[in-house]
C-alpha cells in the first residue's frame, strides 16, 4: 500500500462520542468501502457506506477527496 487518502467522511451514528461526525479522515491507499466501517472501529451490523451520495460495490477502492456516508441501512422497503 502506498501513502493514504484523504476522504471527505460524515458518520450518522455514534462515532468518537458524538451522534452525527463531519470531517476529513485519512485512510490508508488501498481502502474500499466495505473495509471502511471496520477501519473506524464501526462494527455494527448492517451499514451503508455512501460515495458521492450513491450506494457502491464493497471492493470500490476510496479514493482522494471522495466524499463517503456511513449511515444505518434502512429496513422495510
Amino acid at each position: 500500500m502506498g501513502r493514504g487518502v484523504t476522504i471527505h467522511l460524515e458518520v450518522f451514528l455514534p462515532f468518537r462520542g458524538r451522534r452525527t461526525w463531519r470531517g476529513e479522515e485519512e485512510v490508508p491507499a488501498g481502502t474500499t468501502a466495505g473495509a471502511l466501517p471496520g477501519l473506524l472501529g464501526l462494527d455494527l451490523p448492517e451499514l451503508a457506506v455512501l460515495v458521492g451520495g450513491r450506494h457502491v460495490a464493497d471492493e470500490t477502492p476510496l479514493t482522494p477527496g471522495d466524499e463517503v456516508i456511513v449511515i444505518p441501512r434502512s429496513e422495510g422497503g
